[in-house]
């Protein structure tokens, strides 16, 4: 399905993807994680044809960059940061209607629905004024309904609400075992359930590459209490990211992390560190 050999890509003399092998067999569900810089998004736009590189790259045993067209015909993809599109969502889902082989429209509108976005009732907005969970919503229902061989995401979840998220993970814990998918996240508890194989990126580099049956799979999870002297709009968001609810006491949030995320976690917060008057993290 897909094949990297020792692909490389640069900007600017900064080397952001380092010499990668990668092997993804038909089926695979991959969780590719890592921090933000860590080469994820480059990787994944190489794959989808976007980016010139060094090295021999294969999408279902084409070149994604001189065979774009009929690459792109088996792939599905949903990216992190929606693109500014000038027409309207109705507009939108007509014109994937018109360039798929079978009809779209109809699936279009019932995945919407499952993610709680009616579409009906914001057909007739344009979808750069969208609000970026109903546009990540809409985006991944026209990839799902297109049904693809391979399904690509990058931070497919980071605008979903809660509600939306589960209802995003149920839909792809529904897809055909046949369908091959690589998932892009910071985290790697969210994922676990639906993917069969962790590749870790860090510095342009892949340094995990594990069946979900060994080592960082097992997913221990971990209790965490995090007290705070004052709380902001900012700290708030990213806590409820990583699902951490508000306790009685005011500035006191609980919440769980799977042992292999703790690294990343004490990144996130690690901006708010003055806000912080006391973490305890333990055995959940």
């Amino acid at each position: 399905m897909i094949q990297l050999f020792q692909v490389s890509k640069s900007f600017q003399r900064q080397q952001v993807l380092d010499r990668l092998d990668l092997q993804v067999k038909d089926g695979d569900r991959i969780a590719l994680i890592g921090q933000n810089g860590a080469g994820k998004t480059t990787l994944i736009r190489s794959l989808l044809g976007q980016y010139e590189h060094q090295g021999k790259l294969r999408v279902l045993e084409r070149d994604p960059r001189s065979e774009r067209v009929e690459v792109l015909q088996h792939v599905g993809f949903v990216p992190q940061h929606p693109p500014p599109l000038q027409m309207n969502a109705g507009e939108l889902v007509a014109f994937a209607d018109s360039l798929s082989e079978k009809p779209l429209s109809q699936k279009v509108f019932e995945l919407s629905q499952e993610l709680e976005l009616d579409l009906h009732e914001h057909s007739s907005k344009p979808f750069f004024k969208l609000s970026g969970g109903m546009k990540q919503k809409l985006l991944i229902a026209l990839t799902l309904s297109k049904e693809p061989d391979l399904l690509i995401m990058d931070e497919p979840a980071a605008n979903l609400d809660p509600s939306g998220r589960k209802a995003f993970f149920h839909q792809l814990s529904r897809l055909p075992e046949s369908t091959t998918m690589l998932l892009s996240s910071h985290r790697v508890d969210e994922l676990l359930s639906l993917v069969n194989r962790v590749v870790e990126m860090d510095c342009g580099s892949i340094v995990l590459d594990e069946p979900l049956n060994e080592g960082i799979s097992q997913g221990r999870l971990m209790g965490c209490e995090l007290t705070l002297h004052e709380v902001n709009n900012s700290i708030r968001k990213v806590l409820e990211s990583w699902q951490f609810r508000n306790g009685a006491e005011p500035g006191r949030y609980h919440g769980e992390i799977v042992e292999e995320d703790r690294t990343r976690f004490i990144s996130a917060i690690s901006h708010f560190s003055h806000h912080i008057r006391g973490l305890q993290l333990g055995n959940s």
